[in-house]
């Protein structure tokens, strides 16, 4: 059998494995298979096969890295729709107690002692179950 044919088959075989992991890693890998795979059918020699493998998987994972990268905001969560919410005081002591809101009951603490829970309260943060408020 010829080179490029290994090479296709290399190919195939890990972007079927891709499908069943969804990393995106070993489709950058199958695509490289595929151009060594060009290459050999191209005539060219095992170095310049491998290669071309090697410089098209190297290129593809720092590609993949950065897009995965740029993609990702852990700063934007569910819990930023939370904050700046007012919630309805159930009790409250010495700057802990229990709010209710979206209907259910949760704990809270003061963002700072000088938070007057005699006011309106605003969720400020989340950490956990616990709501962090503020006036």
């Amino acid at each position: 059998m010829q080179a490029y044919v290994w090479w296709w088959i290399a190919g195939a075989v890990l972007v079927g494995v891709e499908l069943a992991t969804g990393t995106f890693y070993l489709l950058v890998y199958g695509v490289a298979a595929v151009a060594a795979g060009m290459a050999a059918w191209l005539g060219f020699g095992w170095g310049t096969q491998f290669i071309t493998a090697a410089v098209i998987a190297a290129l593809g994972t720092l590609a993949l890295k950065r897009w995965k990268r740029d993609t990702q905001h852990p700063e934007s969560t569910v819990q930023d729709m939370d904050i700046g919410q007012p919630v309805q005081v159930e009790s409250w002591q010495a700057g802990r107690g229990q709010v209710k809101y979206r209907g259910a009951l949760w704990d809270a603490e003061a963002e700072s002692p000088e938070t007057d829970a005699s006011r309106p309260l605003r969720i400020r943060a989340v950490k956990g179950t616990l709501l962090v408020l503020g006036n």
